[in-house]
């Protein structure tokens, strides 16, 4: 991901880049949904930036759904 385009992604709001994140991970797109935790978690809050409290509540109901879905 080019800087143009991190700093569009971390432009968006909050709840969207959660909701793309977790849809990436319903979709089986886990590679992609680390890279984008890690651009959430590399950025500060006050750019766009997501706390590891919200991003570990992501990840934590899709191991969830995935084990209700055994």
């Amino acid at each position: 991901m080019t800087t143009e385009e991190k700093k569009w992604f971390l432009s968006l709001p909050k709840e969207m880049k959660l909701a793309l994140m977790d849809d990436m991970l319903k979709e089986d797109q886990t590679g992609m949904a680390f890279e984008t935790m890690n651009i959430l978690l590399e950025a500060p809050i006050s750019e766009g930036g997501i706390s590891s409290d919200e991003i570990k509540e992501i990840f934590d109901k899709d191991l969830e759904r995935r084990e209700n879905n055994k």
